[in-house]
């Protein structure tokens, strides 16, 4: 039931962050719009992974490590995750409901504009975190769903 919880808390939560962005999107624009949405993600990215290496207390990140930091942000969601490869150099993960997915939907957003957003903003996020651990790693978004009930595949990968 805790993991329902935060899902629905979640999803609350990025229903009025979809509202806000379509607001300022009929104010300044649509590219202007995902362009600092973009860069604060990079800003929170930078920030929350320097506090992950500062409270991990180790300098020594690779990909399986970095995938232990990422999934307290993504369990922090409510978001379900399953790790479908994994070695100290890639690990490849499948990714349940996601609450931001479902908050753009009932905004109106369609499958191709989430993507685009998603891109844009929180696999930015979560790639300019990774690098704060360790500058080799990077994060990719290698499927996006297409339905609520399907899955995206991400990946945290060591050059």
């Amino acid at each position: 039931m805790a993991i329902e919880d935060t899902f629905s808390g979640a999803k609350n939560a990025f229903v009025f962050h979809e509202a806000f962005v379509n607001t300022v999107a009929e104010e300044i624009g649509g590219e202007r719009t995902s362009a600092l949405e973009t860069k604060m993600c990079e800003t929170m990215g930078v920030m929350q992974g320097m506090l992950a290496k500062a409270q991990a207390g180790t300098e020594e990140f690779d990909a399986k490590a970095a995938h232990l930091v990422c999934g307290q942000i993504v369990a922090g969601l409510g978001l379900t995750s399953e790790i479908t490869e994994e070695s100290p150099r890639e690990v490849v993960s499948k990714t349940g409901r996601c609450p931001i997915f479902e908050a753009a939907q009932l905004m109106g957003h369609d499958v191709q504009a989430i993507e685009a957003a998603c891109r844009a903003g929180a696999i930015r996020f979560m790639d300019t975190m990774v690098k704060q651990l360790n500058p080799n790693l990077g994060y990719e978004l290698r499927k996006f769903r297409s339905a609520p009930e399907d899955s995206c595949v991400e990946a945290i990968v060591l050059a």
